[in-house]
């Protein structure tokens, strides 16, 4: 087997549940992933900035697919930019404060100059908020943001499942935007062609790397296209069904004993 870009998911995947993962440990596998050519990239559907911040200390070669893939990054030059038109945006803002199955949702407006939000310092979900989210500012009306904005992250804190709110979005923008479900009782919402395997494919590419050439690593569903797209998408041993449901490749390990870093051991050490 010959793996040359090995792609994960970071929060519920890379890092555990406490937001950390083995840095030593890392550190040593980039330095021998690097040294035989094999690409990694960190595929997330959280901001660049936050990305950037998570692998803080880590040296080596690292490309970022973020935004759910609405975002392409590599040593600091965008690649591919997918920002969503302004009245899509402002019409899902409109539809969460109209729609009573939607009511009490954060919003986050993930943009290119930083990240906008209904929420204010003055609420308890302003500090969760801010963990994934730099340069984080609260703005009124939300509709009034002049930036570009990659994508619309919506989430209810204290309800687990999501999944009628969901519906809903997919019943009303459907066909206009993508909705996927993100963890943390979030939904991203994105342009409708980018998804995790759609920003992996600007990377083989360039790389000229195929999928047959490709490991990637998820818990959830807005990681199913890309674990259903590599040959060796794993989905986390603790993940959400819709990313479970895409392939039959599961980790021995969750994120909280290292799941990404023992597969990435194996790859190493020539043992898949």
């Amino acid at each position: 087997m010959t793996i040359k870009l090995i792609a994960s998911d970071i929060d519920g995947t890379f890092l555990d549940d406490q937001h950390e993962f083995d840095r030593h440990r890392f550190q040593e596998q980039l330095n021998e992933m690097n040294q035989r050519g094999i690409h990694f990239v960190v595929s997330s559907g959280n901001q660049y900035q936050h990305c950037i911040k998570v692998m803080a200390g880590i040296e080596g070669d690292l490309t970022y697919v973020i935004e759910d893939g609405g975002l392409v990054v590599e040593n600091g030059r965008v690649l591919d930019s997918s920002p969503i038109e302004p009245e899509l945006w402002q019409s899902v803002v409109d539809s969460m404060t109209r729609k009573p199955v939607l009511a009490d949702g954060v919003i986050v407006l993930s943009g290119q100059k930083g990240a906008y939000t209904n929420v204010t310092q003055q609420t308890e979900t302003w500090g969760r908020t801010q963990y994934f989210y730099e340069m984080l500012q609260h703005k009124a009306p939300l509709t009034e943001v002049n930036d570009q904005i990659y994508k619309v992250d919506v989430n209810w804190p204290g309800i687990a499942d999501v999944r009628d709110k969901h519906a809903e979005l997919v019943a009303e923008f459907g066909d206009q935007l993508a909705e996927v479900m993100s963890g943390y009782s979030g939904i991203d919402i994105i342009k409708p062609h980018v998804t995790k395997a759609y920003g992996l494919e600007q990377l083989q590419r360039i790389w000229n790397i195929s999928m047959t050439e490709t490991m990637a690593f998820g818990d959830n569903q807005n990681d199913a296209a890309m674990l259903q797209d590599a040959k060796y998408g794993y989905a986390m041993k603790n993940a959400a069904p819709e990313a479970k449901a895409v392939t039959s490749l599961i980790t021995p390990l969750d994120n909280n004993h290292s799941g990404v870093l023992d597969m990435i051991d194996k790859v190493l050490e020539d043992r898949i």
